[in-house]
């Protein structure tokens, strides 16, 4: 944190106006977070810190985007179940998914083969980036339109999908021109991010598990506290 603090400050002295930090979400990253001042807590966040050379600048603060998505990740992997206000997601759809990709009676929606060999395997960043994708979210809702009994209960579980997705598009946004919520924020895109996020704080602290421990309170809650810490950014 005293080096970010002091690269910071002679940045500054040549004219470069520092706005935001990312840092991936290791353990470490956490704890100079919090050395700089910031507060990773459900109702109690705090997205910015003071800059070391102007008592009138706030820094924002923001967690890498593909990280957050690995932690969010392992942890439904963990879960299997998640329940939230507006129904149930389960991990098992997925390896439903994968299982009749394999049987070739589907060829959308592709995802890891590996998903259904373990559940304890973890997968790397890019696959999680296949599973929370709307392709996935179609194939499941395509699935749900056949009647088949595996997928029945999916709805909850494409909910989900969908909106993790929306996040990381928003957070992962790396061109000017991108379209839709990929693209920049601006005046005119503002209302529709804003929506995706305000969507996600009403509905994060609503996660728990079988058993009705609160999610965002657990062990597992940086990959969610992260998505939320970086809306307030």
């Amino acid at each position: 944190a005293q080096l970010l603090r002091l690269t910071i400050g002679k940045l500054s002295d040549t004219g470069i106006a520092v706005l935001a930090v990312t840092s991936d979400a290791a353990a470490h990253s956490v704890q100079m977070a919090k050395a700089l001042g910031i507060c990773i807590e459900e109702g109690n966040m705090k997205c910015t810190f003071q800059h070391p050379s102007s008592s009138s600048q706030q820094i924002a603060y923001f967690f890498d985007s593909c990280h957050l998505l690995r932690l969010v990740r392992n942890a439904f992997q963990n879960f299997q179940t998640i329940q939230f206000m507006n129904g149930t997601a389960q991990w098992q759809h997925l390896v439903e998914l994968v299982a009749l990709e394999e049987q070739e009676l589907l060829g959308i929606g592709r995802l890891p083969s590996k998903l259904a060999n373990s559940q304890k395997h973890i997968l790397k960043m890019n696959c999680a980036a296949q599973v929370f994708s709307e392709s996935v979210a179609r194939a499941l809702e395509y699935l749900l339109s056949l009647g088949l009994p595996a997928f029945q209960n999916c709805i909850g579980t494409i909910k989900f999908l969908r909106l993790i997705s929306k996040l990381f598009d928003i957070f992962n946004s790396r061109n000017c021109y991108g379209k839709g919520l990929k693209g920049p924020l601006l005046p005119e895109t503002f209302s529709k991010i804003n929506r995706v996020l305000m969507e996600a704080k009403t509905v994060f602290v609503t996660f728990s598990d079988t058993s009705n421990n609160q999610i965002t309170k657990g062990k597992q809650k940086l990959g969610f506290l992260g998505f939320l810490l970086n809306a307030e950014s």
